[in-house]
């Protein structure tokens, strides 16, 4: 309630009243001009709970990055406010990734005031004159499913209300209010309405093409599943017991979340290439890029392609083949493909695939231990971090990786442990993730490992003050090899023997003297430390957990690799 007259509302209280309504927990905010008519509400009505818990975050990339990183952990959504055209442009590469992803999430930001004089929150400084845009919403236009602007008071309630049901309906994506500041100030006479929830229900497969799947893939001698963006936590029905009882051979791509146990027989790894030029017979779960044609290319293959949006139809140019697009809930979908798969199983055709698993699987353990080997000889291998650190961390953990970390080299005992880089690529993601991950599950052992490049798109002063603010203890690891390695990877595909292979540092890869990332983060009040040798990282990786676990300090590890 306003102080000026307690017998009404205001807009701004409507739309935080109905977000907590609409099972929104957390409103991650940060702040501007628009926002005092949002920040008089939160204060009149500080204590009954009936409104998100909101918190100030120190830049708007970490906003969307933990929002992004809440719905990964807890299926739930959050919501993130920012302050009109600037704060909305420094969310747009966050939009993106959570676009990608496929997670859902309330994006507001304020507007500009409208008027200059004659309203309560009229334009009052220069900058609501130099921060008006002609189309605000075209900052994340591309990223969202559904943008509105709030016209009137009374709109906020069922403006909140469908936002939120259309960001959680199949295929999930973010969605986009624009708040002007006037609307929010104004009363709002009639009481809220009772609430309405809105299940968004799974689709469940057509009947017949689901027959027409089960079909083909039973009459396959060799087939590999290719899983890629699961639901929240990376939970797929029945997806381990369908692998097991038909022998086919999964991978795990570009994962949001981890959707099998890396000992399960099945596991073939998280790199395509090999494995599917063996198969003759795929099936795609949730899959943008099942594949690189220029790295795997199954020519004869049977594809048959299942997701919420399995014709991804967001992307303008998409070339993959698939004989068959299953538009369905892989919940809904696995178990019922593993009910039609039953009866037409052929057991020898089962025993020949288990003796290729456990050859296929022999030779990636080959490989892996090869890369863990070179840690004996002193080399601090990417690969021996990781297979280090999630041994370390524990079944229970949740590891954020962006552009650093080897999945291949990490043993998973559960699906959700690991999340991999957005396919977007929007660099600085991991660490704001963890700490929405955090925020989510609170007594979570939460890691983030991230390349040093990663690292820095962060902002990484931002991130570990957020730690601090809002008690969110975080293990981060930086897998500091000084360099962009993704670009120069890029560079040596397409010329492996070009000029730019020769040059030690090669152009436009090199970050530079490093900058003293424990320094940067004990300005948090985190306990940081560097690690240079192999022998040594085991001990430190306990010590930084000790701190985070018991403690509840986050902590910094700055790994130095070649």
């Amino acid at each position: 309630m306003t102080r000026d007259n307690p017998s009404l509302q205001t807009a701004a209280a409507h739309l935080l009243y109905q977000m907590k309504r609409s099972g929104v927990d957390h409103l991650l905010a940060n702040p501007g001009t628009d926002f005092p008519s949002i920040i008089e509400a939160l204060s009149a009505d500080a204590q009954s709970g009936a409104m998100p818990k909101a918190l100030a975050i120190h830049h708007e990339n970490v906003a969307v990055g933990m929002a992004h990183g809440y719905h990964l952990v807890s299926g739930k959504m959050a919501a993130v406010m920012v302050h009109v055209n600037v704060g909305l442009a420094n969310c747009t590469m966050g939009a993106l990734n959570a676009a990608a992803s496929q997670v859902p999430m309330l994006l507001m930001s304020g507007r500009s005031p409208i008027t200059e004089t004659g309203r309560h929150g009229s334009r009052q400084t220069p900058i609501h004159w130099g921060q008006e845009m002609f189309n605000q919403a075209s900052l994340v236009q591309e990223a969202t499913k559904w943008t509105y602007e709030l016209r009137y008071p009374e709109q906020a309630a069922t403006v909140v209300q469908r936002a939120v049901s259309i960001a959680q309906a199949a295929p999930p994506a973010p969605v986009y209010v624009s708040l002007p500041r006037e609307v929010l100030a104004e009363p709002v006479a009639h009481e809220l309405a009772p609430p309405v929830v809105h299940e968004a229900w799974g689709t469940p497969p057509n009947p017949q093409a689901l027959e027409q799947a089960a079909k083909a893939l039973a009459q396959a001698q060799r087939v590999v599943v290719v899983v890629q963006r699961t639901p929240a936590t990376g939970h797929v029905a029945q997806l381990a017991e369908l692998l097991s009882e038909t022998a086919w051979g999964a991978v795990e791509f570009w994962p949001t979340a981890n959707a099998l146990a890396t000992d399960h027989p099945s596991h073939l790894g998280f790199e395509p290439a090999a494995v599917l030029s063996q198969a003759d017979a795929i099936l795609t779960i949730g899959a943008m890029v099942p594949w690189t044609p220029l790295e795997a290319a199954p020519p004869q293959a049977h594809v048959v392609a299942l997701g919420l949006d399995p014709l991804d139809e967001g992307i303008p140019y998409k070339g993959f083949r698939a004989n068959l697009n299953l538009r369905a809930d892989p919940n809904l979908a696995v178990p019922a493909l593993r009910a039609a798969l039953r009866p037409l199983l052929d057991e020898q055709a089962v025993a020949k695939r288990r003796q290729w698993l456990a050859t296929t699987r022999q030779a990636q353990r080959q490989g892996v231990q090869q890369a863990l080997d070179e840690a004996e000889r002193g080399v601090m291998t990417p690969a021996f971090v990781s297979h280090v650190l999630a041994d370390e961390a524990g079944v229970e953990a949740a590891l954020f990786a962006e552009l650093g970390p080897v999945p291949g080299a990490m043993d998973l005992s559960r699906h959700g442990q690991l999340h991999w880089t957005p396919l977007s690529g929007g660099l600085g993601w991991g660490l704001p993730a963890a700490l929405g991950a955090k925020l989510a599950q609170p007594e979570r052992t939460v890691v983030a490992a991230v390349g040093d490049g990663s690292y820095l798109f962060a902002n990484p002063s931002a991130c570990h003050q957020v730690a601090a603010s809002h008690d969110l203890p975080v293990l981060t690891v930086v897998f500091n090899n000084g360099r962009w390695q993704a670009v120069k990877r890029a560079t040596l595909s397409m010329y492996p023997s070009g000029e730019a292979s020769a040059l030690a540092p090669m152009p436009l890869t090199a970050l530079g003297p490093p900058p003293d990332y424990c320094a940067v983060a004990r300005a948090h009040g985190a306990y940081a430390e560097q690690v240079a040798q192999p022998s040594a990282l085991r001990e430190a990786i306990g010590r930084a957990l000790h701190e985070v676990q018991h403690n509840r300090r986050q902590a910094l590890l700055d790994v130095l690799l070649p």
